[in-house]
């Protein structure tokens, strides 16, 4: 693209941009990751499309003095390595010497990896986001090992969820306050938490759901069985909170195994889906066992899953997602043995949790397997999340287990 075009594409981003700046947002619950920048970093903002990442790295830069290019524009579509040189001119031109930059999307452009680690070099501090896990490969893992740092950004949590809403939240509540919250955790399972859901309608999940499916698994991926595929995409979202074998459910559809994996590892790398992998004491063993996999956001369940919606599994799937938002996606697994289960083992945190739909008596086999487990693995806390219950049990040996309700745990 000619210097003239991209200056003018950068203008029209920058008024853009300036609304953006001039606009409130909920403040997200992000740990202080601008700080990452002081090396100088690039910090990589990562996650499922439209979970807010380029609002995120507009409002960490605040105050500040930065360009922003969103790569996501059709009118730089195409655009290409070697135009690159020629766009940071048009930045300079637009928006001066900034030592700030954001690049939105810009894994879209092949060979984007060279020209972030020049500007690294030359002084730049880089806000990049992306919606596919695998950006991070290639050259830029390569030329800047301990030089860049990743966030993965998730829908609106529970907490962020109250904040649009202005619902007050906090450690003391009167019955009121509790009861309203109560009725929000209702219908923020229903809605989920994409910002422009919740500002547009529930409905417009189905059109995110959409744009994840075609631009961020089926262009990558360059699937001609965009049917198949889809079908495929919406029977793996029904199988929220649940083992699913990949192998029987390719042969269940009638569908090649290996284009199966690959259309998996798609839907995982764009972030839409989480699989977790079984705990075991081997590595070995945790490669051969089957996975659970969890869903990016309640409101796709509720607007995508052909079955029947189990609101114990719905549960499950709200209590994983704050766990690998915590945990940025490292040290957590799911528990199966031969007579007990354990629905999260959170290693980074030293952790049992189980999850439980109950109102009023938490199950016996609940209790038992995490007793079971804290045996072998003898952790600093273990938690049964139900619906409406609190307290604690306690148990012959070993340290109690506390029961805590779901819209406690999910604003803790």
């Amino acid at each position: 693209m000619f210097p003239e075009e991209l200056k003018k594409v950068l203008t029209d981003q920058k008024q853009i941009l300036e609304d953006k700046l001039s606009r409130d947002y909920v403040p997200r619950d992000v740990p202080n990751i601008l700080d990452h920048l002081k090396i100088p970093n690039i910090l990589t903002i990562l996650g499922v499309r439209r979970s807010g990442k380029s609002t995120l790295a507009v409002m960490l830069l605040k105050g500040i003095k930065f360009s922003y290019v969103n790569f996501d524009d059709e009118s730089l579509y195409g655009i290409r390595a070697e135009d690159l040189r020629g766009l940071e001119e048009a930045i300079y031109q637009v928006y001066g010497n900034v030592e700030y930059m954001v690049f939105d999307e810009i894994h879209n452009v092949k060979g984007w990896e060279l020209f972030a680690s020049r500007l690294r070099e030359s002084g730049k501090r880089l806000v990049v986001t992306g919606s596919n896990s695998k950006m991070l490969s290639g050259e830029l893992a390569t030329h800047l090992t301990g030089r860049h740092s990743d966030y993965v950004l998730f829908p609106f949590s529970f907490g962020e969820y109250l904040k649009f809403k202005g619902v007050r939240f906090g450690e003391l509540l009167s019955t009121r306050e509790r009861a309203e919250i109560k009725n929000e955790l209702e219908s923020y399972i229903d809605v989920g938490g994409f910002p422009e859901s919740l500002i547009l309608g529930k409905e417009q999940t189905l059109t995110i759901y959409n744009d994840i499916l075609f631009k961020d698994i089926v262009s990558r991926l360059k699937i001609k069985q965009i049917g198949r595929f889809k079908d495929f995409a919406n029977t793996l979202i029904s199988y929220y909170s649940s083992e699913v074998s990949l192998s029987r459910l390719a042969k269940s559809m009638g569908i090649d195994e290996k284009t199966v994996f690959q259309w998996s590892f798609g839907m995982e790398n764009a972030y839409s889906v989480y699989f977790l992998p079984r705990y075991g004491e081997k590595l070995r063993e945790r490669l051969t066992y089957n996975k659970k996999v969890y869903i990016v956001d309640t409101g796709l369940i509720s607007r995508v899953a052909a079955r029947k919606k189990d609101r114990g599994r719905l549960i499950e799937n709200m209590v994983a997602l704050k766990l690998l938002k915590e945990n940025q996606l490292k040290g957590l697994y799911y528990i199966k043995d031969k007579d007990y289960e354990v629905d999260f083992y959170d290693e980074v945190n030293s952790r049992l949790i189980q999850v439980s739909y109950a109102t009023d008596k938490v199950e016996d086999r609940e209790i038992k397997g995490l007793i079971r487990a804290n045996e072998k693995l003898r952790v600093r806390e273990q938690i049964i999340v139900t619906y409406d219950i609190e307290g604690e049990e306690r148990v012959a040996e070993g340290k109690p287990i506390k029961l805590v309700p779901l819209y406690k745990f999910l604003l803790g």
